[in-house]
């Protein structure tokens, strides 16, 4: 068995420099073979394969479009993982922001929780987390792009439903800030970044979780 990385053109774009770290720490770690875009490489997953994610499209893809694959997020490696050099935040109390993306997929959501309490982190909730969330920044309030159902249509076409429906620049800005005026705590943490990214368009401090983590 082999672990192969995907690590989100998307994240690596947001976030260069966490992206290199991880990237690193799971290759001399796990022994992990790093790959590029999902959108061509999925497809060349075989069943000796168990693919690593940090994205949840790029996770959609596998699981629908490389059946014969396993796959796994990389906060459930993470979590697992005693020698990780965890930062402490001393308790500090810090928002968790689900992603619609992972609305069903409890394993990854108590990974999430499990590395925050790792680093000594008080967890807020708020009322629609888990299964409840229907959030994912404004990607939602976006046009789906048609690959995205072509490669995962049970989660971009047929669980999605009418959920992207495209607003203006301004609608959306407004209604991210209506959104996160639920917010109590300073920094709010989201494991996706369309998430982070429309916490931030909100006005709130969205902290994507690998950055908070802050591998050395």
């Amino acid at each position: 068995m082999s672990y192969i990385y995907f690590p989100s053109c998307k994240f690596t774009a947001y976030s260069s420099e966490s992206s290199k770290k991880i990237q690193q720490y799971l290759s001399k770690k796990y022994e992990v073979n790093i790959t590029g875009c999902c959108r061509p490489n999925h497809k060349k997953l075989t069943e000796q394969d168990t693919a690593v994610y940090i994205c949840n499209t790029c996770a959609a893809f596998i699981q629908e479009d490389a059946l014969q694959a396993k796959a796994i997020s990389v906060w459930e490696l993470l979590a697992e993982d005693n020698e990780f050099p965890w930062t402490d935040y001393h308790g500090e109390k810090m928002t968790v922001q689900d992603c619609w993306r992972v609305y069903d997929n409890r394993t990854q959501q108590d990974a999430i929780r499990k590395i925050l309490k790792r680093m000594n982190i008080e967890i807020v909730e708020i009322e629609n987390n888990f299964k409840k969330t229907d959030f994912c920044g404004t990607s939602l309030l976006e046009v789906l792009p048609p690959q995205n159902g072509e490669f995962a249509p049970n989660r971009f076409i047929e669980k999605a439903k009418d959920k992207f429906i495209p607003h203006s620049k301004d609608e959306q800005e407004k209604l991210m800030k209506e959104y996160c005026a639920q917010f109590t705590t300073d920094k709010v943490i989201c494991y996706c970044t369309a998430c982070v990214q429309g916490v931030k368009l909100g006005g709130v401090k969205g902290i994507h979780l690998l950055d908070l983590i802050g591998i050395d």
